[in-house]
């Protein structure tokens, strides 16, 4: 991006600022930024790729609450942990983001099994359980349960 940005204004003599940002889709800001650097810092930022989040200190932990509770909001897990550490500042949107792409790497739990039953019609039946509450049987309401 870096280089495609410096291709694109060519040492002033190509296209503005502003039509680099709308062209690529970015701040006019970062455009800026961009051209304001020079080679060696486009060079360390290219090859300094890796960030550190500020929940990766907190990975271990909130694995072992997903572990023990895998239906655990993203809302949830950060209340805990800022109750473990109450110095944390970390937005609801960041940890949903972190526990997302968490939840996606890490296997917490066993994936369903499904294996579908090859047979002739008749030969098998499917029923499915259910309960209906409120329900007015003469006076009285009760719940009914059906399949």
């Amino acid at each position: 991006m870096i280089h495609k940005i410096k291709a694109l204004y060519d040492q002033g003599n190509g296209l503005t600022i502003r039509a680099i940002a709308r062209q690529l889709g970015i701040s006019r800001n970062t455009v800026r930024k961009y051209l304001r650097m020079d080679e060696t810092a486009i060079a360390e930022q290219q090859e300094s790729r890796v960030r550190h989040r500020q929940l990766d200190d907190h990975r271990d932990y909130i694995i072992s609450l997903l572990g023990q509770f895998p239906d655990l909001s993203a809302v949830k897990v950060l209340r805990k942990l800022k109750q473990k550490h109450p110095a944390l500042a970390v937005s609801h949107r960041t940890a949903r983001r972190y526990i997302r792409d968490l939840k996606e790497t890490v296997t917490l739990r066993q994936r369903r099994y499904y294996e579908p039953i090859e047979s002739l019609p008749g030969v098998q039946c499917q029923v499915d359980g259910g309960e209906l509450r409120g329900v007015r049987i003469g006076a009285v309401e009760t719940t009914a349960h059906f399949v």
